[in-house]
Formats: structure tokens, C-alpha cells, sequence
């Protein structure tokens, strides 16, 4: 295992990980860059072709992360006839091409659609993390088992930083999502669960898995309709499918509201995305829960943003209203990094000491990283991941703070006012928190 990475993956029990004396963190982070390219440039063919191509041999300083990092639509860019045509040797092989995985790794015998493919990885110790797009492909993204288990400890050592939450099991507990599924999401939910859940009392909106393969059919079928090329006999089999789980989904979140409602001046443990949350919240406030009626020791996991504008403008400041007095995990990330930057307490998020910031021009060409704010387009690179290089370029724009943050840290640490540039390459870009809420809402609800 690489020492300089492990040592900065261990910060995350140190007493305050967002407040490191600045100039070792970047020399550390330096030091770690160049490791964690030697060894995974050797390791990936899609990271040793890029370092080729640009002429980069080294990393010497955080420039030269810059040509190297990748967009997110690396991780989607097999043919899809390769799962139509059920080659799952073949899409093995480019799985291999961009992440930490050998073929020899996974066993694909009697391997018959999609989901059983992920299966495999997953039980070889390669756990491949989907998010969805407009298109019908899905990304994915290899954690390791290590990778996992270093979630687990962002979740004993870090929820509701800087206030953190004791590891204790008192609460009952909500999950508005599939009982399972590759998604960082669901995971993550589980090990909040495992943590600060009472056993044996948790209630999930649903107790099936999550499918890959129904989400690929559903996008590709919302993007055929929206192209006209649908066929009727494929929109009438969606159209019944789809009523059925709306009539399923609705039932399992009355049950949800109806026991949170007999058990809310008990501590609870409420993880969804924000229109999940939106929507118990009205549903809590019309049964007489009122707002700030929650047991203090309740906490609440969300997120998700408001894209497709299907939430009130001020949705934000509902669920504050509501959920005030209680604890929140408050936080900025995206499935493409292990761990988010967390709010402290004048609101700013905070970039955890194992993720290198690095802000771009719009295209995504020239670092722009100096003292004090610069604003710009997101990139990173998340030096704790062990399944795949950890350089990528979102399509967010930010404005990051180098410098000492009002709450007295050492930066850096991201702006609330968090804008789109979209993805490059002309897709924007959905993430894990989106792709779920694409199951729970928008799917079901097509």
C-alpha cells in the first residue's frame, strides 16, 4: 500500500482534518500526487495513453495534474452494444482499460444481462458505482473494497462535522430508496445506518434492489420519446410498468410518513434525495408535525440539488424550517469523490486534506489556483481512491477560497453559490444523488 496516501487517508481521524497547517498539506499532497500517478499510470491504459499523449512523464507540480485529469464521460465510453449484445467479456475488457481491475479478477461465467455483470465485480472486491445521463449508458465507477471501508470511516470520524455526531445506534430509521443497488448513494445510506441506527429498525422505501438495467432501459426510453423514435408497443409496456410502481411507490411512502409521524419525538435517522425529503415534509406538516418537531438528536441525510426545476425555489429554506433543531449532514461532493467537502459553521465547504482542488477555466484547460477566491470550473484530484485514478474534471462552477476561511480554518474551501457549466463534451453531467432521485421520481413517475 502506498504510505504517503495512507497517511493522508488516516487525517480523517485526526482532530480537526479541515484545519491542517497549510503548506505541509500541499507538500504532502504533492508528494502523494506523484505516487498516485507513478503507480496507477502503470496500473490504468486510459491514464498512461493521456500521459502519452500530452507528454507528461511526472508530476512535478499541480499543473501537470491538469492535462491529466479525465471527464466524466470516460467512465461511459464502451459501446453499449456491448451490453445489447450481452459481450460481457468484452466490456470487462474496457472496465479494465479505465480502472484498477485485471480480467482475471472476475468471473463472468453464466453471466446473463447487466446487473448480474455488476454483481461480479462487486463480489470480486471491485464495487463499480453508477451514475446516469440523458444518453441510456450509465457510467461506472470501480471502488475497492478499501475504498469502502475508507467511507466507513468518513462516516464514524465525520458526520455532521464540525459539531460531529457520536457513533451512536439510537435512532429508528428512513431510507427513501431501494433496499440496494451500485450506487454511492444507497451504500452511503446503509452506513449511516450501521452506525447511527437502532438494529433492526430500519424501513426503506423499497425492499428490491436497484436495477441497472431498468435504468438504462428508462433513459434510453425517455430519450427515444424524446426523439420520436419510440415504439408504441415499448411506450405502452413502460406507460403500464411505470403506473404500477407509482401506485407501489406511493403506498410505501404513505406507510413511511404515517410510522415517522407515531415516532417523531423519537430520535430518527431520515436519509433521501431533496424531493423525496420535500415531499415527506408536506405530508409530516399536513399529519401536525410541526416545523422544528423533530427529536433534536434526529438526523438527516440529503441531497440532490433541484435539477429539472421540479422543487419550489425556496425548497432550501422549507426544509430548514422543518428540520431546524435537528442535525443535518451538510455537505458539496459528487459520486466521482470518496467523501464531500463539508459546511462548517459560516456555511463555506470545506475540501477534505485527501482531494487536491484545482480550478479551470470553462474549457477546462488552464489551472487557475492562486491566494484568496478564484472562480471557475471544478477539478480535482481525490488522492484516497484505490479502484481508479482520482483526477477528473466536473461541470460545476465554483469559487474557491485558498485562503484562511471566516471560521478560522486554513482553506480551501468552496463558496455556497454553486452554479452548472455542464459537462464537457456537451452532456450535462448527472450524479449519483440525481441518478437516484431518477428512480424514486422521474422513473417511476415518467
Amino acid at each position: 500500500m502506498a504510505d504517503l496516501r495512507e497517511q493522508i487517508r488516516d487525517l480523517v481521524a485526526s482532530p480537526d482534518p479541515f484545519d491542517l497547517p497549510a503548506e505541509d498539506l500541499q507538500q504532502l499532497q504533492l508528494d502523494a500526487a506523484r505516487e498516485a500517478f507513478a503507480e496507477f499510470s502503470e496500473r490504468i491504459p486510459l491514464l498512461r495513453r493521456r500521459a502519452d499523449e500530452v507528454g507528461v512523464t511526472q508530476v512535478r507540480d499541480i499543473g501537470d495534474l491538469v492535462p491529466l485529469l479525465l471527464s466524466h464521460t470516460s467512465y461511459k465510453s464502451y459501446p453499449v452494444g456491448l451490453i445489447t449484445g450481452g459481450r460481457w467479456d468484452r466490456l470487462l475488457r474496457w472496465y479494465t482499460s479505465v480502472c484498477v481491475v485485471e480480467e482475471t479478477d472476475v468471473d463472468l461465467d453464466g453471466v446473463s444481462d447487466i446487473d448480474a455483470w455488476t454483481e461480479r465485480l462487486s463480489a470480486a472486491g471491485h464495487r463499480p458505482y453508477i451514475t446516469s445521463g440523458t444518453s441510456g449508458k450509465v457510467s461506472f465507477l470501480n471502488s475497492t473494497t478499501a475504498d469502502l471501508d475508507f467511507l466507513r470511516r468518513i462516516v464514524r470520524h465525520l458526520t455532521c462535522w464540525p459539531d460531529r455526531l457520536a457513533p451512536q445506534p439510537i435512532r429508528r430509521a428512513y431510507v427513501l430508496a431501494p433496499a440496494g443497488g451500485p450506487m454511492r448513494s444507497i451504500d452511503g445510506f446503509q452506513m449511516h445506518c450501521d452506525v447511527f441506527a437502532r438494529p433492526g429498525e430500519v424501513i426503506r422505501l423499497s425492499d428490491e434492489k436497484l436495477r441497472v438495467a431498468e435504468l438504462m432501459r428508462g433513459a434510453t426510453l425517455r430519450r427515444q420519446l424524446a426523439e420520436g423514435t419510440a415504439a408504441p408497443q415499448e411506450i405502452s409496456e413502460f406507460e403500464e410498468q411505470t403506473a404500477r410502481r407509482e401506485t407501489e411507490l406511493n403506498a410505501a411512502v404513505e406507510r413511511i410518513i404515517d410510522d415517522m409521524v407515531a415516532h417523531h419525538a423519537e430520535p430518527l435517522l431520515i436519509a433521501g434525495m431533496n424531493n423525496q425529503q420535500f415531499m415527506l415534509i408536506q405530508a409530516a406538516r399536513a399529519r401536525g408535525v410541526p416545523d422544528g418537531g423533530l427529536h433534536p438528536d434526529t438526523l438527516i441525510l440529503a441531497g440532490g440539488g433541484n435539477k429539472g426545476r421540479a422543487l419550489p425555489e425556496d425548497y432550501q429554506q422549507q426544509l430548514a424550517a422543518f428540520y431546524q433543531g435537528v442535525r443535518r449532514v451538510r455537505s458539496y461532493g459528487m459520486t466521482e469523490m470518496q467523501g464531500s467537502c463539508l459546511a462548517c459553521e459560516r456555511g463555506r465547504y470545506h475540501v477534505p486534506p485527501w482531494v487536491i482542488p484545482l480550478v479551470l477555466d470553462e474549457p477546462g484547460e488552464t489551472l487557475l489556483n492562486a491566494g484568496g477566491i478564484v472562480a471557475g470550473r471544478f477539478a480535482f484530484l481525490d488522492l484516497s481512491l484505490q479502484g481508479r485514478w482520482g483526477g477528473l474534471i466536473s461541470g460545476d462552477r465554483v469559487a474557491v477560497n485558498f485562503a484562511r476561511c471566516e471560521c478560522g480554518r486554513s482553506g480551501p474551501s468552496v463558496q455556497p453559490d454553486i452554479q452548472r457549466y455542464g459537462e464537457l463534451g456537451g452532456e450535462d453531467k448527472i450524479t449519483c444523488a440525481a441518478t437516484l432521485d431518477t428512480y424514486v421520481r422521474g422513473m417511476i413517475h415518467a
